[in-house]
């Protein structure tokens, strides 16, 4: 298959990754990955689903040191869609990286949480279940329809206690400066590391200036959240790209913006990891999973 990609693109991947790492990389954006989804335990546990995909004849695979998380071996993503589990709550379909910006986080029960970009729910879901609906957690959208998704997934998930929120989370530090223990920055970006070569509307947007429209946007976020954070606060910023604008370029300025925060060294389950600056990670899109950017940063 010829590589529909911009070439400025392909060659800046390149440069960035090696060319080794860049084939992987095109391998991946082809790949056609097998349903994940993450036990709800809010609503159920690891053994209750596992006894109904037993019964039910449908294969799946437990993904060690990704807690609650299953890969379903023969059935798509429709079908689990469609399934009483995922229709009442039970289960949610969720791509591995995208389960991991909350470990980073580690929300606990009790704690204020805030959720900066949180449409259409998945992580703010998933952290509802880790704080086992015990705390604050506020959950903002400034988008009306995929707001609505938020508000949904909210309720079939059972999330009863999390503070939706239709507002611009950039404003947000105006109401409550200064309030939050752990705040997820999962922003809006040119979404690189979720390209898929069989969907045109996947890559089609890509420009350089759409990455620097998106940089501003994410700067604008990021000063609200660190003016919403209580000292001593840990805040977690991770994007779908792999574009530097957004990634390590946006965490040099804002360690440089803000002497007060500090990174914080990680690990992640289950992927393989590029250090890029500061302590932050990037997972290259692989045959298992969407590529990913996060870096882990205390107030001090």
């Amino acid at each position: 298959m010829k590589n529909p990609l911009p070439q400025e693109l392909t060659d800046r991947l390149e440069k960035q990754f090696g060319p080794s790492a860049l084939q992987n990389i095109l391998t991946a954006f082809s790949a056609k990955r097998l349903p994940v989804f993450r036990v709800n335990t809010i609503k159920s546990n690891d053994e209750a689903v596992m006894a109904i995909l037993r019964e039910e004849n449908i294969g799946f695979e437990r993904l060690k040191g990704l807690p609650h998380a299953f890969k379903i071996k023969n059935r798509s993503s429709d079908d689990l869609l469609k399934h009483k589990l995922c229709q009442t709550g039970k289960i949610y379909l969720q791509g591995i990286t995208s389960m991991l910006p909350p470990l980073v986080l580690d929300p606990k029960p009790g704690e204020t949480i805030l959720d900066l970009c949180a449409a259409p729910g998945s992580k703010t879901s998933q952290m509802a279940a880790m704080m086992k609906n015990s705390g604050r957690l506020v959950a903002c959208d400034d988008n009306s329809v995929r707001f609505q998704k938020l508000q949904n997934t909210l309720k079939i998930q059972g999330a009863d206690f999390v503070e939706a929120r239709e507002m611009d989370a950039a404003l947000l530090y105006k109401e409550l400066p200064e309030t939050f223990d752990k705040i997820l920055a999962d922003v809006p970006c040119s979404a690189e590391g979720r390209i898929d070569l069989s969907d045109p509307r996947s890559y089609r947007f890509w420009t350089q200036k759409n990455i620097i429209a998106h940089a501003k946007i994410q700067r604008r976020l990021l000063r609200s959240a660190v003016a919403c954070l209580k000292l001593g606060g840990t805040l977690v910023y991770s994007t779908c790209t792999l574009a530097p604008e957004e990634d390590e370029q946006m965490i040099e300025w804002l360690l440089q913006t803000f002497p007060e925060l500090k990174t914080e060294a990680f690990e992640l389950p289950l992927v393989s990891t590029r250090k890029g600056a500061a302590n932050s990670l990037y997972i290259l899109p692989s045959k298992e999973n969407e590529g990913l950017f996060v870096v882990k940063l205390v107030k001090t």
